[in-house]
């Protein structure tokens, strides 16, 4: 009965100590999303590589987030989907390149040769990836 009454008091214990859960949090860096949309007056053409061009102001690209962080640009063309660039939509490239203070989009033909003018608006989402370095 001694023994009975030891083990369950051992049981007892066992059951009721707190446990407690460590959790290990990471700081999250949030991104920052720009959605712009580029009308048709916006494209300009430039004649020596035959591509059309449209420039988005971009201020929140400094020089430091130029030098360590992402951009990835998507484009709607379909008023539905965002698709991510570089991309081929309708027999056209579109790219994109970035610099302090701007990303400039590029429309140029699929197989090298000359660009169109988008006939209508394009919107295009900007995220920026902080990189934790």
């Amino acid at each position: 009965m001694k023994r009975f009454s030891l083990l369950l008091l051992l049981l007892g214990v066992m059951v009721t100590s707190a446990c407690t859960k460590e959790y290990n949090t990471t700081e999250v860096i949030p991104n920052f999303t720009v959605v712009h949309t580029v009308a048709v007056a916006d494209w300009t053409y430039t004649q020596a590589d035959g591509t059309y061009n449209a420039i988005i102001n971009m201020p929140e690209i400094d020089n430091t987030s130029f030098e360590n962080d992402g951009v990835i640009v998507a484009a709607m063309f379909d008023g539905v989907n965002y698709e991510a660039l570089p991309q081929v939509y309708d027999g056209y490239s579109y790219t994109f390149f970035y610099q302090p203070g701007y990303v400039s989009l590029s429309v140029q033909g699929a197989n090298g040769g000359q660009g169109a003018r988008p006939t209508g608006p394009v919107t295009f989402k900007i995220v920026l990836v902080p990189s934790a370095q």
